[in-house]
């Protein structure tokens, strides 16, 4: 009988109004702020890294556009892209076989 009393003593409230549950107050209140900062940190993180993941994102976008552009100036400055433009252009300028010299 004594456990059905319990029991009921729970289901009705009164547990809660015994001194001593009513000195448990701030406690209760400190551990129920601890578990809400502990959920917006672990919001906050799950943010955090999902920008960390776009912005690795972008700037593996942004190398390889960096790669691609790159690769295409180098083959259009190469010195037999540079004559194959200038025939095709009906240019006057020829290419330079004597090597450079230094004036001293």
């Amino acid at each position: 009988m004594a456990d059905t009393h319990d029991i009921q003593s729970w289901l009705n409230g009164d547990q809660f109004r015994s001194k001593r549950f009513r000195d448990q107050y701030p406690l209760i209140a400190l551990i129920t702020a601890l578990i809400f900062v502990y959920i917006l940190v672990g919001y906050l993180s799950a943010e955090q890294q999902k920008h960390l993941t776009d912005t690795k994102k972008e700037m593996l976008d942004a190398k390889f556009r960096y790669m691609t552009i790159s690769a295409q100036l180098t083959n259009t400055t190469r010195q037999s892209q540079v004559i194959e433009v200038l025939r095709t252009n009906g240019s006057a300028l020829q290419e330079n076989r004597i090597p450079p010299t230094k004036i001293k």
